[in-house]
Formats: structure tokens, sequence, C-alpha cells
């Protein structure tokens, strides 16, 4: 029954964060550097100063983008992990643990906390009590220690990372894909631009990427899950629920590619819907010149079937690890210049097939560049397209986030199929500062805070 109970019980007394606080006070205190990083879970910052880590940088991950039992991090890398009741946001506390000890540095600190009326745990009862903390972490932690606070409404375990570990396999290799069921999202009345995107495993990235478009002016977006088993389905399920977004669970034969037959498939559903639909992938962004506005590069003409639109690739600007902050604010260190691969924004009714970067159009109909002028089908672009619009291609990120995407495999290729590692090579591009997406990152950031808003919802819903 608990298992299937979603429901909370984290009253917003004050008391409880005074008392735990108070059980916890300086306990990693000696242990706190400047040079040293602690990933805080959610909303656990205050938890992190009270154990008296004021000189540790704080990682702060939030949910619905990052659970603690699928934390896109690497291994080994990080010297304090702290979340302040956030087991309840996990399907399993195994896997919690697991991931826990898994990112920390040997030797690292871990502190989780959880309410003895957490209903939400999906385990024993007496996981709710700080000796079933402990268990989770007898395998594989040192220093172990546990207790309650606030009357034994609050429990808490305190360990560190062993200093030979065993070694760790992330939880996106280990967690079985389910294939899941999304609500069938209204269309929105009058809708005139569309996005459609597949991910695997891009829960961090989700929330940014449509909260970046919408901010341009995209109103109908249908996003298809391939296959991912992080928090990609929190997300998407909420956000179709709320009718935001369309999602669809996309599972096709290995005989299939996956991109370009979630796109046609998408097609199908949008002949009779938006007039112009832009496909991009999730480290896609379209950007456009001060001043453009998107209906500025729609063409009128009726001929013409398709936008192609070069990409502009942006570097790793040195950053190993991951960081706090949009991508668009984070990586601003790009190629010189546009390269020739394109993405189309296209009318959807004059697409007879669409490719993964181009479409074939419907006899009569062209393919034009941003600047109107009429170019051939084909990639790459020779010589690269110009233009008042173009995407900003986040192919690495920083090295960290670039090996998580290769840990998630190839979305569009064979079962298992992993990007090489020399692709961070070729694509780390920071010749030139590209600041032009900075203007939007005020919009960006309150509709992606909207957008959190609605999938956390009350706090009553996983």
């Amino acid at each position: 029954m608990a298992q299937a109970v979603f429901t909370e019980c984290r009253p917003k007394w004050a008391f409880l964060d005074a008392a735990t606080h108070a059980a916890l006070k300086g306990r990693l205190a000696a242990e706190d550097s400047a040079d040293k990083t602690a990933i805080v879970i959610g909303r656990s910052p205050s938890l992190a100063q009270a154990l008296g880590l004021h000189k540790t940088r704080l990682l702060v991950l939030e949910y619905p983008e990052f659970t603690n039992e699928n934390l896109a991090l690497l291994s080994d890398n990080y010297d304090f992990l702290i979340a302040d009741r956030a087991l309840h946001l996990c399907d399993s506390l195994d896997d919690a643990a697991r991931e826990t000890l898994r990112v920390l540095r040997p030797g690292g600190w871990f502190v989780h906390t959880t309410s003895i009326v957490d209903l939400t745990l999906g385990s024993r009862w007496d996981i709710r009590r700080s000796t079933g903390l402990r268990r989770l972490f007898d395998a594989g932690a040192v220093a172990l220690s546990h207790g309650r606070a606030g009357g034994a409404l609050m429990s808490w375990v305190v360990g560190r990372k062993a200093e030979t570990p065993s070694a760790a396999i992330p939880t996106v290799d280990t967690i079985q894909r389910k294939q899941r069921w999304y609500p069938r999202a209204r269309s929105p009345v009058g809708a005139k631009l569309g996005l459609v995107g597949i991910v695997r495993n891009e829960a961090p990235y989700l929330l940014e990427w449509i909260a970046h478009h919408r901010a341009l002016g995209f109103d109908r977006i249908v996003i298809y899950d391939n296959n991912s088993n992080d928090a990609s389905w929190r997300i998407l399920r909420r956000l179709a629920k709320a009718g935001e977004i369309d999602a669809v669970y996309w599972h096709v034969g290995s005989h299939v590619h996956k991109q370009a037959s979630a796109y046609n498939h998408a097609l199908a559903r949008l002949r009779d819907g938006p007039e112009w639909c832009l496909f991009a992938d999730l480290d896609e962004f379209l950007m456009l010149d001060d001043g453009v506005s998107i209906d500025a590069i729609l063409p009128s003409d009726p001929t013409i079937g398709a936008v192609a639109l070069a990409w502009r690739v942006f570097g790793s600007a040195g950053l190993r690890n991951r960081d706090l902050g949009l991508s668009i604010e984070r990586f601003t260190k790009a190629d010189r210049s546009n390269e020739g691969t394109i993405k189309s924004l296209v009318r959807p009714r004059a697409v007879a097939y669409m490719g993964v970067h181009f479409p074939r159009l419907s006899p009569g109909s062209r393919l034009v560049d941003p600047l109107g002028n009429t170019v051939p089908p084909r990639n790459p672009a020779v010589p690269p397209l110009q233009g008042p619009a173009r995407l900003h291609h986040y192919c690495t990120r920083s090295w960290e986030e670039f090996e998580c995407k290769r840990a998630r495999g190839r979305g569009g290729g064979p079962h298992r199929a992993k990007r090489d590692q020399s692709l961070f090579v070729e694509m780390d591009r920071n010749t030139v500062t590209l600041t032009d997406a900075l203007r939007l990152a005020p919009a960006v950031r309150r509709e992606t805070d909207r957008l959190r808003e609605i999938v956390r919802g009350s706090n009553r819903e996983r």
C-alpha cells in the first residue's frame, strides 16, 4: 500500500528543520574547505549550512531534473552529498544509496534525512527509522552514524564512502527501462509554431529547452521519450497532464531509425496543426539576431516548404564539471562561424518525408535559407548558410556532461551504441566569445521556474 501512496507528509513546521539542524549542527565543519564541492539535492542548502559547509562550493541539483537515484555526474568526483528529505522522490532506495556512493570520492561524506511519517519510500516501515537508513549504506560506507530529531519525526544518517570502494556502475546502466503512458494533450487553439524533439535520458535539459523555445514563440511542443530511464518521465508526464506539451513514449524495433520514425509520426499529427514546425535535438537551441522576431524568418511565399538553419557549434568553455545555470549562460565560447550542418523549420503540409536534418518536400515546394535564397537539400551545406537565424549547438557542454551523454547511448543509433570520446575533441570549439543568447536568459529562467513548479505540483505527487 505504501508503494502506491503518492503523498509525502512533510509539514512546513519550523521546529522540524530547527531540530534536524540542531542534531546535525557542525557535523561536517572539520571537513569544510574552499577547494571542495558538495552535491545538494533539491531544497537542502540550509542543511548544508547547518552541517558547517560554509566554504565548500554547493552544487544544487534541482528536482525534477535530478533525483538521488539517477545523478548525471561522474563517478568518484565529489566531496559531499547532502539530501534533506529527498528520498521520497526516488523509486528505489537501493539505487539512491548506490548513486550516493558512486559520485563521492573515496572518503567523501554524505548526509540523508527522511521523515518518519513519509509514506512514499515504498519499503518496510523500519526504513523510516534511522537504523533503516543506516542499513542502506552498510555495504559501502564507514563511520556511519544515525539518529532522530523532532521527537522522532525526522531521521538522519551520516557516513563516509569507504577508501577502497568496489567499482560502481551508474544506475543509468542498471535501471530497467519501462514503457510509459502519457496523457494526450489537447492541441492549443490557433497554434502557429510547433517544435518536435526526441529525448533519451535528458532530464537535466528538458525544462530549459522547452522554456527557451517558448520564449521565442513556439506554442505546440511534442517530445518523444526514446526509452528513457532517468527522471524524464516525471517531467514529461506532469507537463503533458497540464497541457503544456505533448509527450509520446517511443519504442520501435532495432531495424527502425528511432529519430526519423518519431519525426514522421509527429509530422502526421501536426499536418492539421501549426503552420510551421522546427525539428531539433535537446542540445540545439534556435537563436535569432537581436531585434529579429520569429515571424521575420517565416516565409509568406506558399512555394517555400522549409527553412534550413545552420549549426553554430559551442564548446565546453573549458569546464570540466557540471555547473549551475542555463546552458545558454554557461557556454559562451563558440566556433568562429556557422558550419555546414543544417536542421529544418518546415511547413508540415509541404513535407512528403521528414529526415533527421532536412525534409523531402512535396512537388512544387522548395527549401530556402534564412535570407530566402533557395538551397539544395543536402548536408553539409556548401558554403555554410548565413542569415538572422541559426541553431546554437551545445554538443559537448562540459566534459562531465559529455561523458553522461556518451553513457546514455546514441538515440538514433543501434542498441547500446555510444559516441566515441574523440567527438569531444572534434566539437569542443571555443574560438570566439558569443553572448547573444544571454538576452533571452531572464525570460528563459522565468519560464523554466514556472514549468518546474508545474512538475513539482503540490508536493503530493512524485
